[in-house]
């Protein structure tokens, strides 16, 4: 019951029904109040012309009674006195006799003079007819005999009270309704953006998604069945990403898979003859030196030269047939420190010509890691392999000079090691990209160094992340586990 309950409240039909309903109450209740002020002000005015027409009436009785003339007896102050002014409601007695003449009245100059001269003088519109317009006065009559003989009485009232709370009652309406209806307006403005912001955002989502852009997700948020169409929208966010995982390994998949069947092929083809000219290179060295100290350390250095080709050559091989098979790791406990600076220690004439300094840190050994319990659980062989992948790169990567830091941080599980130079940087695509095989910043380079480095660190049970900006240098960070993982 309760779960139907919020289902309603948060459905965007009920929001609807219940906007509307409220707006139709909330207008019903502030009418009936406006009306119900203007109703008790033209009642109040209503009571006031009551009492006062009954107040002429009176006076002219007892001006029959008193034989005192009207216009004494109005104005005179008392609470029993008629007020006759410009502001009053009884604007005018008259008492007219048989002949058509003023007999009394509250103004003493009408005495003697025809009614109907006097009645023209003033906008008065007789009681019961059809007004041609609005009329500031009406006048009431009504027939009276005296011993005198017949009487007839006029009051002549005026309309512009009435007039006054009819066209203020108006004027507070129009107010009201002009107030109250922008008010209403502005409610179901800021109502609507409300309920309709999720869909505009899931609008520029789809816009999003359409140019390509999957790696988000949109606030689930809204009417019950916008937050359904959001979490649906999420899913297939969700299923777009997976598909494009499962793409992006299965083309690994297939590029390990002709890395390994090129690798097998290139290996018998290749080595045997390698290794043959490496011999050659050996006997004619030996056989065939110069005599003379010139000729003979050219010709040394030609065929070291190309022994170094060959050896080239030869790492390009192993990288193909490392990269294009499991790697069958002989674990073991390794000190990764002195593994480390074996390393160095290999490239350390590379970094000598190019002007680089290698240093070995740790924020947990004041000497480097002389003293750092580094040891790691894995093959000594492949690691080393790892480090030598790395640390080349970094220093080929600052061919004017520059500093490569290697530190080293260990805590209960795990082993971090941080290799960073002073290079020229990496973009933020190319660190996207510098772990797939064939790719290479080089123009030597064949792209398998760092995809073979990353399949050897991830054997291991360890990953391998990187960092970099142009013109800041580059970070490689490796963490390696210190237990070796459950079979």
């Amino acid at each position: 019951m309760r779960v139907l309950k919020d289902i309603l409240l948060s459905s965007f039909r009920s929001q609807m029904v219940a906007l509307v309903t409220a707006t139709i109450l909330v207008t019903a209740i502030a009418l009936s109040f406006f009306n119900q002020q203007i109703e008790q002000r033209t009642a109040a005015v209503v009571d006031e012309y009551i009492r006062d027409i009954t107040l002429a009436t009176d006076t002219v009785y007892r001006s029959f009674s008193s034989g005192e003339y009207l216009y004494d007896m109005v104005n005179r102050g008392s609470s029993e006195s008629l007020t006759i002014s410009a502001g009053s409601v009884i604007r005018h007695l008259l008492v007219v006799d048989e002949q058509g003449q003023v007999f009394d009245s509250s103004d003493e100059k009408d005495l003697q003079r025809p009614y109907l001269t006097v009645l023209n003088e003033m906008p008065v519109q007789p009681a019961g007819s059809e007004p041609t317009s609005e009329p500031r006065t009406r006048s009431l009559s009504f027939s009276i005999e005296t011993d005198r003989g017949l009487r007839r009485i006029f009051i002549v009232i005026s309309m512009g009270r009435l007039t006054e709370v009819r066209e203020t009652g108006g004027r507070i309406r129009l107010a009201a309704l002009t107030v109250f209806g922008c008010g209403l307006v502005g409610v179901i403005i800021a109502i609507t953006l409300r309920l309709t912001r999720p869909i505009t955002r899931l609008g520029d989502a789809a816009r999003r998604v359409a140019d390509g852009e999957i790696d988000f997700e949109v606030p689930v948020a809204g009417p019950h069945e916008v937050s359904q169409l959001v979490t649906t929208f999420n899913e297939m966010l969700v299923g777009l990403r997976r598909s494009r995982d499962l793409e992006d390994e299965l083309q690994r998949a297939e590029r390990s898979a002709v890395v390994g069947r090129l690798a097998s092929g290139i290996a018998h083809e290749i080595r045997n003859p390698l290794n043959f000219i490496n011999l050659s290179i050996d006997y004619l060295r030996d056989k065939h030196r110069p005599t003379e100290e010139a000729s003979r350390n050219e010709y040394q250095r030609i065929l070291t030269t190309i022994k170094d080709e060959i050896g080239r050559l030869n790492r390009l091989v192993s990288d193909f047939l490392s990269y294009g098979r499991s790697a069958k790791l002989k674990r073991r406990e390794v000190d990764a420190c002195a593994l480390i600076a074996e390393v160095r220690n290999l490239v350390l004439t590379l970094a000598t010509q190019q002007g680089v300094t290698i240093q070995i840190v740790s924020p947990e050994s004041e000497d480097g890691c002389n003293n750092l319990p580094a040891s790691v659980s894995g093959d000594p062989e492949y690691l080393k392999t790892c480090f030598s992948n790395i640390m080349i790169n970094a220093v080929q990567a600052m061919p004017e000079g520059g500093v490569l830091t290697v530190a080293l941080h260990r805590d209960r599980s795990s082993l971090t090691i941080d290799f960073s130079d002073t290079g020229e940087g990496m973009t933020p695509e190319m660190c996207e990209q510098i772990f797939e095989p064939y790719f290479s910043t080089k123009e030597t380079g064949i792209g398998l160094g760092l995809a073979l480095t990353r399949k050897i660190i991830a054997e291991h049970g360890g990953e391998i992340k990187v960092t970099s900006r142009p013109g800041e240098g580059t970070s490689f960070h490796v963490t390696l586990p210190v237990d070796p993982p459950p079979h």
